[in-house]
């Protein structure tokens, strides 16, 4: 139990210096007259842990290199804090030259007409794309025109701890590959005492609503209509279909049955990690994002831990591959024209297949360059940490498709909310799981709706 507070500590610490850190973060010279000719460029950000080293570590080295932009990194808190103070800073000086989001808040900026698209520099200088991951681009082209440029691609994952896994002779080399798989693997993880209280549970689940999104795609399933709103606007969810069912009636008996924790709403995303660092469970579901941070802890030795990583399950009878979201850079137009074309310099040089091979293998993230896979820091760190070679395979495998994408729609964090609310319903109350989900989607078009409305649609 010791090491396993250790665990906890170790992020949780690592977590609160980075959200306490103050607005600008370490940069030499912070404070001092730029010189003359120097642009200064303020760069959002949500990244924390190992991530929060990556991205100032490439900062430090790009102000380092030329003498013509300076860029002031500045941490918003978690992604979703970040995209809400994006929304209040528009029409203030306090919006930012550079805003580095997630990507489901993609549709969000563009209809607010903030972000110069990244499209008009791409033209200007004929910017070769022929290097990237072409899923990563199709996730921010809207009518032909690209509008953020991808910067890093995450996947789901099942982090789970081998050690767990050979204790009651399951494969510790073979992870579950769908649901009913890891139901199986449950049974045999759950430990009691004699009480029959559960002492450590199979599985972790979070509140989460991106997991329905990404159980959706890894089935071939749409979120929402219009081809996920790709084709057209989204005018109505679809997650309430036969595949969103069955997720949400797995969920339920999981928890019903003691086979699986509920650790709540987590918008730190580290929770379902943290209960099974501390033994209550032998699994959780967390993003790639999460990789770096996880291998760092571990390899601090203050827990018996040895880490399994796999593709997140999905329903029975999916395509076996997986859900891809590429988190994506805006260029503000809030901001004057120096500014901005100093912050498109930031983005070719963070671009560049250099970085892109040390940011993935100081993050966990995929780079949008292909080409950055075949460079030493890339090679060198799935050679060291084979757990890295999981997402790569998954992300290489997957098709560039509408499902696979996810959905592009405006008013999603309101969307999630929902359904959030709905998981909470069914697993802390005693909503059936089949009414959960049918309320939140009749409740999430209604938010579609008035959205729609209010732009005009």
């Amino acid at each position: 139990m010791k090491k396993a507070l250790i665990f906890v500590v170790v992020l949780i610490v690592a977590a609160s210096v980075a959200a306490c850190g103050g607005e600008e973060e370490g940069e030499p010279g912070d404070g001092a007259t730029p010189a003359a000719g120097l642009v200064e460029i303020t760069f959002w950000h949500s990244e924390v842990a190992s991530n929060l080293d990556a991205i100032q570590g490439l900062a430090r080295r790009f102000n380092s290199e030329q003498d013509e932009v300076k860029v002031k990194m500045a941490f918003q808190g978690n992604d979703e804090e970040t995209m809400l103070k994006f929304m209040a800073s528009l029409g203030s000086a306090d919006v930012p030259a550079l805003i580095y989001l997630a990507e489901v808040d993609a549709q969000r900026v563009m209809d607010s007409g903030a972000a110069t698209p990244v499209q008009d520099f791409i033209d200007r200088e004929d910017y070769d794309l022929s290097d990237f991951d072409e899923k990563a681009i199709q996730y921010y082209t809207v009518d032909g025109q690209l509008h953020g440029m991808p910067f890093a691609i995450a996947v789901p994952l099942l982090y789970y701890n081998k050690l767990d896994f050979s204790e009651v002779g399951l494969d510790p080399e073979q992870p579950p590959s769908d649901l009913e798989e890891l139901r199986e693997a449950s049974q045999k993880l759950v430990e009691r005492d004699s009480h029959g209280n559960i002492l450590r549970a199979g599985i972790a689940l979070d509140i989460e609503a991106w997991y329905l999104e990404l159980t959706l795609a890894e089935h071939g399933d749409f979120y929402v209509n219009n081809g996920n709103g790709r084709e057209g606007r989204a005018t109505e969810v679809l997650f309430d279909g036969p595949t969103g069912q069955a997720f949400f009636r797995w969920w339920h008996e999981m928890i019903e049955e003691g086979l699986a924790i509920n650790v709540g709403r987590n918008p730190g995303g580290d929770a379902a990690l943290l209960t099974m660092g501390v033994g209550r469970a032998a699994m959780s579901f967390a993003s790639s994002q999460a990789l770096r941070s996880v291998v760092d802890v571990l390899e601090r030795g203050d827990m018996d831990v040895d880490l399994g990583v796999g593709a997140q399950p999905g329903i029975p009878g999916g395509t076996g591959l997986t859900g891809v979201y590429s988190r994506g850079l805006w260029i503000l137009k809030g901001r004057p024209e120096a500014e901005q074309e100093a912050a498109w310099k930031f983005i070719k040089w963070l671009l560049e297949p250099e970085q892109q091979a040390e940011w993935y293998a100081g993050t966990g993230l995929l780079p949008v360059r292909i080409s950055a896979y075949d460079l030493p820091a890339a090679q060198s760190v799935v050679v060291e940490y084979p757990h890295f070679r999981v997402p790569v395979e998954l992300v290489l495998e997957t098709p560039s498709t509408q499902e696979s994408l996810g959905p592009l729609l405006g008013p999603i964090r309101d969307v999630r909310e929902v359904v959030d609310t709905a998981i909470e319903e069914m697993v802390v109350g005693s909503k059936d799981p089949i009414e959960a989900i049918q309320d939140a989607a009749d409740e999430a078009n209604d938010i579609i709706e008035d959205y729609n409305r209010r732009l005009g649609e």
